[in-house]
């Protein structure tokens, strides 16, 4: 998996929409989209394109940073719980347990998101029709993880590894004639 494919990932599990800028913070390097009219501070960002899950610096117990939402600051600790190979004929990614929702896109940070579930679930707030006119009825402690799945297998569909036959054409001859394979 590419660093990218975690962002989709994260954004799927989150319930978010994927149209803010984003970073991950791994190991003293930021990776995301590099853009030459940036400062990350004097740091460079690295394409985060190029990087393989894989590749990176991490073991069993050390984690990394996420950002998503330069405007509302969402950071995510990214814990590595456990390394292992994968199962044969299994679908990836997968998501194996969740809690919560995620605060809906653009609710303002936690201090916004923190007023929005106030206004939400008051009545009597003066802004509890709007917050129900702008995204509806909301459980913050609802995760569905089968939904997730479900977006998670249709941004990720299995592809099929084509198996290229040589043309009779291309292949070696041999003393007999017949290509046994």
């Amino acid at each position: 998996m590419t660093l990218p494919q975690l962002h989709l990932t994260l954004q799927i599990a989150m319930g978010w929409e994927n149209y803010h800028l984003h970073e991950f913070r791994i190991a003293d390097r930021v990776y995301g989209q590099p853009d030459p009219e940036d400062n990350h501070f004097g740091r460079a960002v690295l394409d985060e394109r190029r990087v393989m899950l894989g590749n990176l610096p991490a073991t069993v117990g050390s984690s990394f940073a996420y950002i998503y939402d330069f405007g509302d600051d969402w950071h995510h600790d990214i814990l590595i719980e456990s390394i292992s190979l994968a199962v044969p004929r299994k679908r990836y990614p997968v998501c194996v347990a969740g809690a919560r929702s995620g605060p809906p896109e653009d609710v303002g940070g936690i201090f916004g998101y923190q007023h929005y579930l106030e206004a939400l679930f008051n009545p009597r707030h003066e802004e509890h029709q709007a917050m129900l006119n702008w995204r509806g009825r909301f459980d913050p402690d609802y995760f569905p993880v089968t939904s997730v799945n479900k977006s998670l297998r249709e941004a990720f569909p299995v592809r099929a590894r084509a198996v290229r036959k040589p043309s009779v054409a291309s292949l070696p001859p041999t003393e007999s004639g017949l290509d046994v394979q």
